[in-house]
């Protein structure tokens, strides 16, 4: 089983297929000495049996039984995910389902807030762009890639994590990022949060309090306990004192990148 540093989190992960980590999450391999923080192993079996352990999560199941759930020890130390491949017509997406939202889960109880977007490097700033699938966040990141070359690279396109701290906000990419998406291996600080509408006009507006959090809130990974809750709250407070944060009317034009781009820089 292999080590990988994510996020400042070592993970000892074992999965089966290579899907979606095959020239992915090789650029997150540690071969440090620190202790590993959460060790995850995906198992399969023909029929799941009812979970013994009193630790465990059902993540899905059908009439005739279960599909796929989880046994975990205290802290999350050491989770084993199981799952009926026979029940899933595609079972490697089921297993980076899984894994990447337990994954998540582990990120925001060390603090880290996931936040639904495509993130992109512009000459050392994090540059997010969040909206709900099928938005054109990434498409849009691409345009910047486009427009601006080697000064854009990828941090994540799809679920970049923000670590929130007193010497200011970054961004880590993480191998969990889709089939096709980008990601880098990579802490970058975050310049500004642009929310993406579809739309013609590419009109930018600078988002108050109370949009910002309520976009904030929209776009996050929901929390399961409230302590958690209360963290990402706190978290988005100073997002918002801290961050610059907009609503980009955004047609399918490069436009739309120059116009984003002359309210974040001035230029």
């Amino acid at each position: 089983m292999k080590k990988y540093l994510i996020a400042g989190l070592v993970i000892e992960f074992d999965y089966r297929y290579d899907q979606y980590f095959k020239n992915n999450i090789e650029n997150y391999i540690y071969e440090g000495s620190r202790e590993v923080d959460h060790t995850i192993t995906v198992k399969y079996a023909l029929e799941l049996q009812k979970p013994t352990s009193k630790l465990h999560r059902i993540f899905s199941k059908s009439v005739s039984g279960l599909k796929a759930y989880m046994n975990y020890d205290e802290n999350y130390r050491n989770i084993e995910i199981w799952i009926d491949e026979d029940t899933f017509t595609d079972a490697a997406t089921a297993e980076y389902v899984y894994t990447g939202m337990i994954f998540l889960e582990l990120a925001q109880r060390h603090g880290l807030l996931p936040l639904h977007g495509s993130a992109i490097n512009y000459k050392g700033d994090v540059i997010l762009f969040a909206a709900p699938s099928g938005t054109g966040k990434s498409t849009h990141a691409r345009m910047w890639k486009h427009l601006f070359k080697d000064d854009v690279s990828w941090v994540n396109d799809d679920k970049p994590l923000l670590d929130v701290t007193s010497e200011g906000i970054f961004v880590y990419g993480a191998p969990f990022s889709g089939q096709y998406s980008s990601n880098t291996n990579d802490k970058k600080p975050l310049k500004a949060i642009v929310f993406l509408q579809q739309g013609i006009t590419d009109n930018v507006q600078k988002l108050n309090e109370k949009e910002a959090l309520k976009h904030l809130m929209t776009n996050t990974l929901r929390p399961t306990e409230e302590a958690l809750w209360d963290q990402a709250l706190n978290h988005f407070e100073q997002i918002i004192k801290e961050i610059p944060i907009y609503l980009l009317d955004a047609s399918l034009s490069t436009s739309a990148v120059k116009s984003i781009k002359k309210a974040i820089y001035n230029e």
